[in-house]
């Protein structure tokens, strides 16, 4: 019996052993695991010192670190921008259109006279707009050509010829009243002929170009009005063609005979006119229903500096109104008049050179094309 209680309690504690080894192993195995506790980013603020335990498992419970961190941990966020308000204050726009006006009269045999002739115009609008937070700026380009056509001679002759470029800069810093700089330039590309006299030029590219400079302030009446006024405005005439210079055409200082003890000597004209006076420039522009429109833009110049006194109250006129008939978005009827009084452009009347109002309507059917690109849209 003795024997028997001995063997007995040799299994239980062989068993208590067998049990314990394999929980051991069991709650090892439990343990090993791939895993890695990771802490997000933490932006720290130096004040005062806080003690925080933290526990490490890398396959098996290693030990316990102690981090020290600074005050409050507080997790780093990514900046957030909203690209929609970005486009609103930074945003560049180019847009523009060309067109094609061409006009055909053919004659045969008609007694109340007359002759065929057919004629065209090209024109082309570009626009480029930059907008920032503080700043606009508008660069704006508007080129024209247009030729006539006589079947009877096969003579040609010109009938529009503009090339204007004009920057401008506003301060965004009211909608209403803004100070505003405009910088503009205008010429021409060809030739310029007193028909049926097409052998002597009145005018070439570059002569005259006039180059206005100016600042101000604009004051938008509505979204369809808008003045602008500029007391201290440059106007710069070049006349880049010596025999023009020398007559004193558009403005220039004409070429004279320095007689000095009876020696003759040719002085030539400049080729060069600078003013300074006041400009004004009202806008005006309208759309009516879906398929009229009407544009006018008056220019005034008044050159308070000039040098003869009785000049100084005469005011450039430049003054163009257009009336667009839309037919459908490729075709439009355009009526456009354009007036322009400058008392230094003189045209020969009973013999003598006297400045008068020039006057130019056209008529025509165009068919357009237009285009814009927007990053705000992208």
């Amino acid at each position: 019996m003795l024997a028997l209680k001995a063997n007995l309690k040799s299994i239980n504690i062989l068993a208590s052993g067998v049990l314990f080894v394999l929980l051991l192993i069991f709650s090892n195995r439990s343990l090993a695991q791939d895993t890695i506790a990771q802490t997000p980013a933490y932006s720290i603020k130096i004040d005062t010192i806080t003690r925080i335990d933290t526990t490490y498992i890398i396959d098996t419970i290693i030990k316990k670190v102690t981090f020290v961190k600074i005050d409050t941990i507080y997790p780093e966020q990514p900046e957030v921008i909203n690209k929609n308000d970005a486009k609103q204050k930074i945003w560049q726009k180019f847009e523009g259109s060309v067109s094609l006006t061409v006009n055909q009269l053919a004659i045969t045999h008609w007694a109340a006279g007359g002759e065929s002739n057919t004629s065209g115009k090209a024109t082309a609008n570009l626009k480029y707009t930059y907008n920032r937070s503080l700043f606009n700026y508008v660069l704006n380009g508007l080129f024209a050509y247009g030729a006539q056509s006589f079947s009877k001679d096969s003579r040609m002759e010109k009938t529009e010829d503009r090339l204007e470029v004009s920057m401008t800069m506003t301060h965004n810093n009211n909608k209403d009243l803004t100070f505003t700089s405009i910088v503009m330039l205008k010429t021409q590309f060809t030739n310029g002929y007193s028909y049926p006299n097409d052998s002597v030029p009145i005018s070439k590219f570059f002569a005259p170009a006039y180059l206005t400079i100016s600042i101000g302030y604009t004051y938008n009446i509505n979204k369809n009005i808008s003045i602008f006024a500029s007391p201290a405005a440059g106007k710069l005439t070049f006349v880049n063609d010596q025999t023009l210079a020398d007559k004193g055409s558009y403005g220039v200082e004409a070429g004279y005979w320095n007689i000095i003890d009876s020696d003759s000597t040719w002085v030539p004209g400049r080729k060069f006119l600078g003013e300074l006076g006041l400009n004004l420039l009202i806008k005006y522009k309208q759309d009516f229903k879906s398929n009229i429109s009407i544009f006018s833009n008056l220019n005034l110049y008044n050159n308070y500096m000039d040098v003869n006194r009785a000049n100084r109250w005469n005011i450039d006129v430049d003054w163009e109104t257009g009336v667009k008939f839309t037919v459908n978005k490729n075709i439009s009827a355009v009526v456009n008049v354009h007036m322009i009084y400058d008392d230094n452009v003189k045209f020969t009347i009973d013999d003598e050179q006297k400045p008068i109002l020039q006057f130019k309507e056209s008529l025509g059917i165009s068919f357009l094309y237009k285009f814009a690109t927007d990053n705000r849209k992208n």
